[in-house]
């Protein structure tokens, strides 16, 4: 059971009371011209580990993940809308979850290979940054 804990995300709502219940109808929950908006700023922050070790592992950083949310969110595909947590006990962001293929540069294949990202997010209570969960190659 979860109980206290706080939303920190621009939707208004509260954190599931089950862990088991993340999932949020009738997404996605943020407006896609606010999104680009913070992107375009490079107003993002990787705000789970998850995120930072996602960005660490395959080499991103700040500005790839937020080229990805944008093409993401433009040209992708929305999968759903979902409670994540920071840490546990930490707070709760209301997440988006989209998925996007793009064609990118593999030095050991020498050639241009397709790459679905998995890429989740949230707008701060704020409005002032993108909240990045997960950013990650698809299935990995």
């Amino acid at each position: 059971m979860i109980t206290g804990e706080r939303n920190v995300s621009a939707y208004e709502g509260s954190p599931p009371v089950d862990e088991n219940d993340r999932k949020i109808a009738d997404g996605p929950l943020y407006d896609r011209a606010q999104v680009i908006a913070l992107v375009r700023r490079k107003a993002l922050s990787l705000w789970t580990r998850g995120a930072a070790e996602d960005a660490a592992k395959w080499m991103i950083d700040v500005p790839d993940v937020c080229r990805l949310v944008e093409q993401a969110v433009t040209q992708g595909r929305y999968i759903g809308s979902e409670w994540c947590i920071q840490k546990p006990g930490g707070p709760w962001v209301a997440s988006d979850a989209y998925a996007v293929t793009v064609s990118e540069w593999n030095a050991h294949a020498q050639r241009e290979l397709d790459t679905t990202w998995y890429l989740k997010f949230s707008i701060s209570c704020t409005g002032n940054v993108l909240l990045s969960v997960s950013n990650h190659p698809e299935g990995c």
